[in-house]
């Protein structure tokens, strides 16, 4: 008999298809429940009288918080349907922050065994209150300082990494020159390093694929050397389209967010399609992958002194059992505590 399990993340870059693919190559049995909705985007006020109810508080009570209300009953009672009244074995929420609490206690009543949480992100990016941390079995979160922030002392948590979708399989495909691939959303705080990095990866011979889907040419303009990346809205890609380019390149480039210090899955798909990754965080020389041949960590202006060296070195393979270690099946096993599997601890 499958395992059932319920679902919540958001859906950006489509990226909740691929873990739902992944549990059910590992033979969940998903269900998917959105925070968002189209529904719930354009949102219709059920009734005139309830229209101008929330059109008094907004202007009499400067209370706007009626029209959330209304969503999230519409949300918890399409969400209680979609439930139709069966347990799952387990649950689990990725950006718990997201969802709203009625929703969130509406899904645990309906899990029988785990209800799992796993901010991806840092808490202090994106905060959940204690409230919303208490409601979950485990709280798991991807970066290590959230562990021991003075700020979350009194919450339970638990660190864990990313991974990579190990349901596919690294198929390589030829090609001419060295390829440097890198996409991302536009941080202000990145816009120097990028450019640094892009600058000297063209010195040395280095073909670029550096995309960051953004139409707003006031945040195109802050990069003084926009030629070398592929800017628009149009240039999105999704997490299936993602794995396929990784198959075409040689280089990861990896930026930290000036936010948390956790390893974006950029780190674990060199790890496992077996390409050489540069990158300006430091978190990474602390997990047991890391080899200085494989992941080139810089800082600030040096780069330019040690890309060469850097590059002449072969990829040094990495022992497979601590390849597989991050693989989305040991993950959701470690996650669920599911045996067996071999632990992820995150460095302290």
């Amino acid at each position: 008999m499958k395992r059932t399990i319920i679902l919540g993340m958001p859906k950006s870059r489509n990226i909740y298809q691929q873990i739902k693919k992944n549990l059910q190559f590992y033979g969940f049995e998903v269900l998917y429940i959105d925070n968002s909705p189209e529904y719930i985007k354009h949102f219709k006020y059920p009734s005139l009288r309830k229209r101008l109810y929330c059109v008094i508080q907004k202007l009499l009570f400067r209370n706007f918080s009626y029209k959330v209300k209304l969503k999230e009953e519409l949300l918890v009672t399409n969400s209680k349907v979609l439930l139709t009244e069966t347990k799952y074995d387990y649950a689990l929420i990725i950006r718990p922050d997201i969802y709203p609490v009625k929703l969130l206690q509406l899904i645990k009543e309906f899990t029988r065994e785990k209800f799992i949480a796993y901010q991806w992100d840092g808490l202090r990016r994106m905060p959940c209150n204690k409230q919303v941390v208490d409601l979950f079995d485990k709280f798991y979160v991807f970066d290590a300082h959230d562990l021991v922030d003075r700020h979350f002392q009194d919450y339970e948590l638990t660190g864990i990494s990313n991974f990579y979708f190990d349901m596919y399989r690294p198929e390589p495909v030829e090609h001419s020159g060295i390829i440097a691939y890198f996409v991302g959303a536009h941080v202000s705080e990145r816009v120097a390093d990028i450019e640094y990095c892009a600058t000297e990866l063209v010195k040395n011979n280095i073909h670029l694929k550096f995309i960051i889907p953004t139409s707003d040419q006031n945040k195109i303009n802050q990069y003084q050397y926009s030629h070398l990346i592929t800017f628009g809205e149009e240039n999105k890609i999704d997490f299936y389209e993602n794995m396929q380019i990784l198959n075409e390149i040689d280089i990861i480039v990896d930026f930290v967010n000036p936010l948390h210090h956790g390893l974006s899955f950029r780190v674990f798909e060199s790890l496992y399609y077996q390409k050489k990754l540069i990158t300006n965080n430091k978190a990474v020389c602390q997990y047991d992958f890391y080899h200085p041949d494989n992941i080139l960590i810089w800082d600030k202006e040096d780069l330019s002194h040690k890309i060469q060296e850097f590059l002449a070195k072969p990829y040094k393979p990495v022992d497979s059992k601590i390849v597989k270690k991050y693989g989305f099946g040991n993950w959701i096993r470690n996650i669920l505590d599911l045996s067996p599997y071999e632990k992820i601890n995150l460095p302290l």
